[in-house]
Protein backbone atom coordinates (compact mmCIF):
# COMPACT_ATOMS: atom_id res chain seq x y z
CA UNK A 1 0.00 0.00 0.00
CA UNK A 2 2.30 2.35 0.72
CA UNK A 3 4.83 1.49 -2.68
CA UNK A 4 1.22 2.48 -4.37
CA UNK A 5 0.84 5.89 -2.19
CA UNK A 6 4.49 6.45 -3.37
CA UNK A 7 4.05 5.97 -6.87
CA UNK A 8 0.70 7.91 -7.04
CA UNK A 9 2.76 10.97 -5.46
CA UNK A 10 5.56 10.63 -7.78
CA UNK A 11 3.03 10.44 -10.70
CA UNK A 12 0.79 13.87 -9.59
CA UNK A 13 4.11 15.36 -8.92
CA UNK A 14 5.90 14.39 -12.35
CA UNK A 15 1.90 15.43 -13.92
CA UNK A 16 1.60 19.04 -12.25
CA UNK A 17 5.33 19.82 -13.03
CA UNK A 18 4.66 19.69 -16.90
CA UNK A 19 5.97 16.65 -18.16
CA UNK A 20 5.28 16.35 -21.86
CA UNK A 21 5.11 12.61 -22.01
CA UNK A 22 1.27 12.26 -22.76
CA UNK A 23 1.43 8.24 -22.47
CA UNK A 24 3.64 5.85 -21.79
CA UNK A 25 4.08 2.09 -21.06
CA UNK A 26 4.38 0.77 -17.12
CA UNK A 27 4.19 -3.11 -16.89
CA UNK A 28 1.44 -4.37 -19.00
CA UNK A 29 -0.31 -1.14 -19.77
CA UNK A 30 0.09 2.44 -19.96
CA UNK A 31 -0.59 5.53 -18.55
CA UNK A 32 -2.50 8.94 -20.34
CA UNK A 33 -2.34 11.93 -18.39
CA UNK A 34 -4.48 15.18 -18.50
CA UNK A 35 -7.86 16.98 -17.37
CA UNK A 36 -11.35 15.59 -18.04
CA UNK A 37 -13.60 17.84 -20.36
CA UNK A 38 -16.10 15.06 -20.79
CA UNK A 39 -18.08 12.31 -19.21
CA UNK A 40 -20.31 10.13 -20.31
CA UNK A 41 -21.87 6.94 -19.61
CA UNK A 42 -19.46 4.69 -21.36
CA UNK A 43 -16.53 7.27 -21.42
CA UNK A 44 -14.24 10.17 -20.56
CA UNK A 45 -12.23 12.54 -22.56
CA UNK A 46 -8.89 13.72 -21.48
CA UNK A 47 -7.13 16.53 -22.79
CA UNK A 48 -3.17 16.29 -22.04
CA UNK A 49 -1.06 19.15 -21.57
CA UNK A 50 0.04 18.83 -24.98
CA UNK A 51 -3.19 20.02 -26.04
CA UNK A 52 -4.61 16.38 -27.45
CA UNK A 53 -7.78 14.79 -27.03
CA UNK A 54 -8.01 11.12 -25.67
CA UNK A 55 -11.06 9.48 -25.54
CA UNK A 56 -11.01 6.28 -22.74
CA UNK A 57 -13.49 3.79 -22.93
CA UNK A 58 -15.25 2.80 -19.38
CA UNK A 59 -16.65 0.32 -18.22
CA UNK A 60 -18.33 -1.20 -15.27
CA UNK A 61 -14.54 -2.71 -13.99
CA UNK A 62 -13.12 -0.01 -14.18
CA UNK A 63 -12.22 1.59 -10.88
CA UNK A 64 -11.76 5.38 -9.67
CA UNK A 65 -9.45 6.13 -7.27
CA UNK A 66 -9.03 9.79 -5.53
CA UNK A 67 -5.15 10.33 -4.12
CA UNK A 68 -6.24 8.84 -0.49
CA UNK A 69 -9.19 5.94 -1.03
CA UNK A 70 -11.35 4.16 -3.57
CA UNK A 71 -13.72 5.98 -5.02
CA UNK A 72 -16.84 6.04 -7.54
CA UNK A 73 -17.56 7.36 -10.85
CA UNK A 74 -19.53 9.85 -9.51
CA UNK A 75 -17.18 11.40 -7.91
CA UNK A 76 -15.10 12.14 -10.79
CA UNK A 77 -15.82 16.09 -12.16
CA UNK A 78 -15.07 17.78 -15.77
CA UNK A 79 -11.88 19.76 -14.63
CA UNK A 80 -10.21 16.55 -12.69
CA UNK A 81 -6.76 16.12 -13.66
CA UNK A 82 -6.46 12.02 -14.15
CA UNK A 83 -3.78 9.70 -14.30
CA UNK A 84 -5.70 7.08 -16.32
CA UNK A 85 -3.84 3.70 -16.64
CA UNK A 86 -5.14 2.24 -19.79
CA UNK A 87 -5.03 -0.96 -22.21
CA UNK A 88 -5.26 -0.03 -25.77
CA UNK A 89 -6.39 -2.39 -28.56
CA UNK A 90 -7.90 -1.85 -31.68
CA UNK A 91 -11.15 0.00 -30.49
CA UNK A 92 -8.85 2.50 -28.47
CA UNK A 93 -8.08 2.83 -24.97
CA UNK A 94 -10.17 1.53 -21.92
CA UNK A 95 -9.64 2.63 -18.64
CA UNK A 96 -8.42 -0.31 -15.49
CA UNK A 97 -8.21 2.77 -13.18
CA UNK A 98 -8.99 6.51 -13.27
CA UNK A 99 -6.95 8.18 -10.27
CA UNK A 100 -7.76 11.80 -9.89
CA UNK A 101 -7.69 14.60 -6.32
CA UNK A 102 -9.79 13.80 -4.11
CA UNK A 103 -10.15 18.00 -3.91
CA UNK A 104 -12.79 19.27 -6.13
CA UNK A 105 -11.92 21.09 -9.63
CA UNK A 106 -11.87 24.58 -9.71
CA UNK A 107 -14.80 26.27 -11.87
CA UNK A 108 -13.70 26.78 -15.31
CA UNK A 109 -10.87 24.66 -14.91
CA UNK A 110 -10.24 22.54 -17.69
Amino acid sequence: MRRMTARLFLLLALFSAGLPMTLWAHGSGAHVLGTVTEIAADHVVVQTQDGKTVTIQTTAQTKYRTTKEASTRDALQVGHRVVAEVTKDAAGFTAGELRFSSVPPKPGAN
